[in-house]
């Protein structure tokens, strides 16, 4: 009896708390209505058409180094492509001594060809007539640009032997004159110990092929390997402090140490344009390009803002601003594939004056750490750009302090993963890319696209 009492004593104490708990309502409106509206961010997105001219670039950074690029093609849009190259001679050993009598036998380099680039399969196995010469001046940051080299850079005369001819791959064996044999036959042992002193004398090569003439068709790039291309130098040697009495023996040198500098030129200029209509033509090396005035933009955000009653006591943030550019995929799919470029980002332009005709390009910072950079979105046909950072400085910006060293340059962008880890970008000019976007009058524009949220001051 005592054990059922107990039982209901519990029961009925269950029965009055659940009676207690459902009688308190939950209203979700609690603390409404204490914070002013002006404290609530609201987030926001505008899209803006964007308006391009077309520029060539001109002068860009030219160094490279893994290839020398030499050759020349033809596009039937985009015009001729030609390039040549430039680069150091150093011995291949740092302690070599080529004893105190030394009798040249011969001397001879081997090229070696990486890879090429052809418009048309039928142009991979031509013939191209290469040219050798020795520098005389120094390669040295003076030859960082494509458009910095000049005649009076390189000998008048080849220093090779007959009329060599490359086909587009493997390696090929070219003969050197006597007289620059004799140079490198002259080599010190201090030189072989010291790099520097070397290259004081001995200056590098520089390698072109023929150009193709005024409307001619097809051509090919080539890309030598940088640091794999040897010369070999026969000479007999004799050295009686050290018992030798003319011995053959043969010392190495390597042409393309560290780096090489190509010198390229594009045919394009008959697409500059001030104003952009339905196409956008882009293309690497000094090539054209899609180009967005600073004023502009600063202009389009001004009107946007004066629009929309925005005062000087708002704050426009800025969480995002992308580019989106529209491409249509061409009949000639793998044409798109081997040409088409796989980034797209905004470059701005750096010279010591606007008349300057050497200048540097330079992504914007916050390539380095934006989600999209340039990538290219093939289900939905379009590259996407993050440029916030940019379109924040803009907005914040007076109108006088906006300059055309903040125009941005839309070109093909590479990256290079330093020793550290560290990835690096910049302009393509490794590569020949070029395509077709949408241009502001096609069907689906270039847009700019702000999510923003507002903030009184």
């Amino acid at each position: 009896m005592m054990r059922i009492r107990k039982t209901c004593v519990v029961a009925l104490l269950v029965l009055s708390v659940a009676s207690l708990n459902s009688c308190i309502e939950n209203n979700r409106g609690t603390g409404s209505g204490m914070v002013s509206d002006d404290y609530i961010l609201k987030t926001a997105i505008k899209s803006f058409n964007l308006s391009f001219s077309q520029r060539t670039a001109d002068s860009t950074q030219s160094p490279n180094a893994t290839h020398l690029l030499i050759g020349s093609i033809n596009d039937e849009t985009f015009g001729n492509v030609y390039s040549s190259g430039a680069s150091f001679i150093v011995p291949f050993s740092d302690s070599s001594d080529m004893g105190k009598t030394r009798i040249l036998k011969d001397a001879y380099i081997k090229l070696s060809i990486d890879s090429t680039i052809c418009i048309e399969n039928s142009q991979e196995g031509i013939h191209q007539s290469i040219r050798i010469y020795e520098m005389l001046t120094p390669i040295d940051s003076s030859k960082r640009f494509c458009n910095s080299l000049k005649r009076e850079d390189y000998s008048a005369q080849t220093i090779t032997e007959g009329h060599p001819i490359i086909y587009g791959k493997g390696e090929i064996q070219i003969k050197l004159k006597d007289e620059y044999a004799e140079k490198l036959l002259a080599t010190t042992n201090e030189e072989f110990e010291d790099l520097n002193l070397f290259l004081k004398r001995i200056n590098g090569f520089y390698i072109e092929t023929d150009s193709l003439l005024e409307g001619q068709k097809g051509g090919r790039l080539n890309y030598l390997n940088v640091g794999t291309s040897v010369i070999y130098l026969n000479y007999n040697m004799t050295d009686s402090a050290r018992g030798i009495y003319g011995v053959d023996t043969t010392e190495r040198f390597i042409f393309g140490y560290s780096t090489a500098f190509n010198f390229f030129r594009t045919g394009a200029s008959h697409l500059v344009k001030e104003r952009a209509t339905d196409l956008l033509y882009i293309e690497s090396l000094s090539g054209i390009k899609p180009h967005i005035c600073a004023m502009d933009l600063k202009n389009m955000f001004e009107q946007w803002i004066e629009k929309e009653g925005l005062n000087d006591n708002t704050a426009i943030i800025l969480s995002r601003a992308e580019i989106r550019l529209p491409y249509e995929m061409p009949a000639n799919s793998d044409d798109f594939d081997k040409f088409q470029p796989k980034l797209i980002y905004p470059f701005t332009r750096d010279s010591k004056a606007e008349s300057d005709s050497l200048k540097q390009y330079f992504p914007l910072p916050e390539v380095h750490y934006a989600a999209n950079k340039g990538g290219v979105n093939r289900s939905l046909k379009y590259y996407s750009l993050d440029i916030t950072s940019y379109c924040q400085s803009l907005i914040d910006m007076e109108v006088a302090e906006i300059t055309p060293a903040l125009d941005l340059w839309l070109a093909p962008m590479e990256g290079y993963i330093e020793s550290n880890g560290a990835t690096s970008y910049f302009m393509d000019n490794r590569n020949f890319k070029r395509g077709f976007l949408n241009g502001p009058e096609a069907e689906r524009k270039p847009e700019l696209i702000l999510t923003y949220t507002l903030m009184p001051k």
